[in-house]
């Protein structure tokens, strides 16, 4: 139900590099560039390009891959998927050639990711630009999923997973439970949900608890199906968001519990959270939530008010 879509969390998560590595900047995958920072962004990518050669003639091996890095990451900017993972796989074979298990892990890590982006059926943010090539046509604005990439996404996780310390393993376990969500294989996809959350805890990241437990109650899997462990979840992801600052996703969660409250018959329960989220939207400026939340307002009133009628006839036809 487009409706009951679930919040940002499920999209698949990346691992940030330390500022002092002057890699550039990643954008997040659905955020478009401005025109001018696209030309600049192709302008980089030209630099960098150019940058690997010298480097390679130089026998400069650290410094070619951290040049493969860098051109990777501008080609995700620019949705260049395809392109990024060229890139990714030249900074993979130095990594292998240099032992750096921790470059092989990032690797691996940011193929995954860019496969699971263009096997979910989301468009890459933007277009394409002069000068360069359009960006990747298997991604477009109709595109459905593509199961063969999401299975190359999945075995990438897996090799992440395989060569991480535990942050990595929790990264791999989240995002491999959201490619198999998108596989409709739910039982896999929550299996690794629950890893995910497993490391989280280990890690006292709450975050990551957020992460997980948000993904176990927006995604496809098993529980979706079971109402009250569905509520339950959600409730703590509530809890989470409240105590991390972070109510960007308040709106679906409150708008999920109404819905669930609704399909049990308690249009009181159902009321009162679409009210909630309808408040949330508003303090946010979501225009389009908080009109979606006024239509389920006006539905659970109905539903609350039809109950309250049929109660009265029930009642009266039950008097002497």
């Amino acid at each position: 139900q487009a409706a009951d879509r679930g919040p940002g969390i499920l999209q698949p998560q990346r691992i940030e590099l330390p500022s002092f590595l002057n890699t550039p900047a990643r954008r997040p995958d659905s955020e478009a560039l401005r025109p001018e920072e696209k030309t600049q962004a192709i302008r980089r990518s030209r630099d960098f390009e150019l940058l690997t050669s010298a480097c390679r003639r130089a026998g400069k091996l650290r410094e070619e891959g951290r040049a493969h890095f860098s051109l990777a990451v501008l080609r995700d900017n620019l949705g260049q998927y395809h392109k990024a993972i060229e890139a990714y796989n030249a900074f993979l074979r130095i990594c292998k050639e240099c032992n750096d298990s921790q470059g092989r892990a990032l690797a691996y890590h940011c193929i995954a990711v860019d496969y699971q982006l263009l096997g979910g059926g989301a468009a890459p943010p933007g277009g394409g630009s002069s000068g360069e090539a359009p960006k990747d046509a298997s991604v477009g604005e109709e595109a459905g999923v593509k199961p063969e990439l999401l299975q190359k996404a999945i075995q990438f996780h897996n090799k992440h997973r395989e060569n991480s310390d535990s942050v990595g393993k929790f990264v791999a376990h989240l995002n491999t439970g959201l490619a198999y969500a998108k596989l409709g294989e739910k039982e896999a996809a929550t299996v690794n949900y629950q890893y995910a959350l497993r490391y989280a805890l280990q890690l006292h990241s709450l975050e990551g608890q957020s992460l997980a437990i948000g993904s176990l109650g927006f995604s496809a899997g098993l529980y979706e199906n079971d109402p009250e462990k569905m509520r339950v979840l959600i409730e703590r992801y509530i809890e989470l968001c409240g105590e991390l600052k972070q109510t960007k996703n308040q709106v679906s969660a409150l708008r999920t519990l109404g819905v669930l409250a609704g399909d049990r018959g308690r249009a009181d329960e159902s009321l009162s959270y679409f009210q909630q989220a309808l408040d949330c939207a508003r303090a946010q400026g979501d225009r389009e939530a908080e009109k979606e939340c006024s239509v389920r307002i006006g539905i659970a009133a109905g539903q609350a008010g039809m109950a309250e009628h049929l109660s009265g006839i029930l009642q009266r036809s039950v008097l002497p």
